[in-house]
């Protein structure tokens, strides 16, 4: 795939590791065409933010990137994990892993006084569940332009979901301070049809707006958002175009559909696409 000099591919792709009923083996995923593209730095290849990663996808993806066409950047908690799989196309300037320690409490005291006060059921496990993000300043080497990304994973309890969702939204806005910014999430909170987003999705949507489209209800959690940059194509991977060895479709790999889009910065100017030359 040839991409315009002013052109980003970013997929985005939860990979079912911490889901019991989709057994497909991790490191089998490493072989799926755009892993392969991302690792080996192919033309048109795609930042590759990837969630719910094991061990042995991790490794794998390590293993890939051993040729120097890629660099991998992986945050885990025990069991599962984020990361995130760089094309030599883009020099990494720098890199944060972080988990949501300050949300997490908050979550926790809003859970606590819908439990106690509303007598709302909260499921608890999620509440020892950290979730992640992982943030890393860019320089796409065709272009000499500068820009953020950030691949991330919210949980499933609303309390917990929404303080991550605030805390995704300070950070995303501080990094736009410098420049063109990517969101690649899984947000577990689904598409509305109709009704607007509840805050603070609301919010995190109006500034970061969705780039790609969902033709499947699979794909619903799933998000591409940016600021600085304009869509120029997107697609789900779905059906037969995604397969491995006793998975016929890509519905039977994973519970989530991969979201590949194509986007364009949008201004040439400091704060919107910013061009550096040295």
């Amino acid at each position: 795939m040839q991409l315009a000099v002013d052109e980003v591919r970013v997929i985005t792709y939860n990979t079912a590791g911490g889901n019991p009923r989709f057994r497909t083996l991790q490191s089998d995923l490493v072989t799926l065409p755009f892993y392969v593209e991302a690792l080996t730095g192919a033309p048109g290849a795609p930042l590759l933010a990837l969630q719910e990663v094991g061990a042995k996808q991790a490794r794998a993806l390590r293993r890939g990137a051993r040729s120097g066409r890629a660099r991998v950047l992986y945050v885990r908690r025990p069991g599962l994990g984020n990361a995130l799989v760089i094309p030599d196309r883009f020099e990494v300037l720098s890199h944060q892993r972080r988990f949501y320690l300050a949300s997490q409490l908050r979550g926790l005291a809003r859970g606590l006084r819908r439990w106690h006060q509303d007598r709302q059921r909260q499921n608890w496990r999620q509440y020892a569940e950290l979730r992640m993000s992982i943030e890393a300043r860019l320089r796409d080497r065709r272009s000499g332009r500068r820009f953020t990304i950030f691949n991330t994973h919210l949980s499933i309890e609303p309390g917990l979901r929404d303080a991550q969702a605030e805390s995704l939204l300070r950070r995303a806005r501080a990094a736009a301070l410098r420049g063109p910014v990517i969101v690649a999430a899984d947000l577990n909170v689904r598409r509305p049809r109709g009704d607007p987003f509840e805050a603070p999705f609301a919010q995190l949507l109006r500034e970061f707006p969705d780039m790609g489209t969902s033709p499947s209800a699979q794909a619903d959690l799933d998000f591409i958002l940016a600021a600085g940059f304009i869509p120029r194509r997107s697609r789900i991977w779905s059906g037969e175009s995604l397969s491995l060895p006793g998975r016929p479709n890509a519905e039977s790999v994973s519970d989530h559909l991969a979201e590949d889009d194509i986007l364009r910065f949008s201004s040439a100017e400091p704060g919107g696409g910013e061009l550096v030359t040295g």
